[in-house]
């Protein structure tokens, strides 16, 4: 004989298993993430179009970089504000209360850090969906020059100015600038050295001696203009990185003071007396 067993649910259980089904709500996260990536995004979207550049690498020896600027200040707000509206929705909407205060808190806290751990991905999957389809675009469209190689052509041209445009120039340039491309910022070796002064000196029309410290010039104005390009690479490497660190305090901030809120608010369609 086949016993069957019988499960029944009072009203206290039942609340218990609707509580710890509902103790993490991926949509609630996803919802928060989603607001606070197009908040962010319609922010620097707007700061873009009132002229602010927030990717800025020098190309010229004589270009700066600054760690504190408009910019960098604007991003990092930016990314505050979007992830504290996140937050503030994810403290909102993450359920019923919990059974004490700490548990509270817990709760919002791994929402507002979830959500703000799924809007860093998804910003991430956008930006690389962007650069490639921007890729394939400009190899698309027939744009062939890289802004590599139109910082090494303007360094040729520097090397050998003033001389004329002319196919035999033209070709000692494209010697040139192979022989950069081989050796970047790099000393040049004893014959690249020669062969890249005969070409300034035969063409410029300068002496093989000024020649010689024009290539050194050069390179050694390629070699600072390479490392303040690496340190304003590194800047904008800092400065998102203490954006999202910040952003993951606000967003669990965030979670925590709209949960609070949301404690202290209670809504009914009585009419209010």
């Amino acid at each position: 004989m086949k016993m069957i067993n019988t499960a029944v649910l009072t009203e206290d259980s039942t609340t218990i298993v609707a509580d710890e089904g509902s103790r993490f709500s991926w949509g609630v996260t996803i919802a928060g993430a989603v607001a606070a990536t197009a908040t962010t995004f319609f922010l620097l979207t707007l700061g873009v179009g009132v002229g602010l550049v927030f990717l800025r690498i020098p190309a010229g020896a004589a270009a700066t970089t600054t760690f504190l600027s408009l910019e960098a200040i604007y991003f990092f707000a930016s990314q505050a504000f979007g992830f504290a509206v996140g937050g503030y929705l994810v403290g909102r909407l993450i359920g019923p209360e919990a059974e004490n205060s700490k548990e509270e808190e817990f709760r919002a806290a791994v929402h507002g850090f979830a959500m703000w751990a799924v809007a860093v991905v998804a910003g991430l999957l956008i930006a690389a969906a962007s650069s490639t389809f921007a890729g394939a675009a400009m190899a698309g469209g027939g744009a062939a020059h890289s802004d590599s190689a139109a910082t090494r052509s303007y360094w040729v041209d520097a090397m050998f100015r003033p001389a004329v445009n002319s196919t035999q120039v033209a070709a000692d340039k494209e010697e040139a600038g192979r022989i950069l491309l081989t050796t970047g910022t790099t000393p040049l070796g004893p014959p690249d050295s020669v062969r890249l002064s005969h070409l300034v000196s035969q063409d410029a029309g300068i002496s093989t001696r000024a020649a010689f410290n024009r290539v050194t010039s050069v390179q050694a104005d390629m070699r600072a203009a390479a490392d303040k390009a690496r340190k304003a690479a590194s800047i904008m490497a800092l400065w998102t990185a203490f954006a999202l660190l910040f952003g993951a305090v606000v967003s669990v901030a965030s979670a925590i003071s709209a949960r609070w809120m949301d404690d202290r608010i209670s809504f009914s369609l009585a009419p209010r007396r």
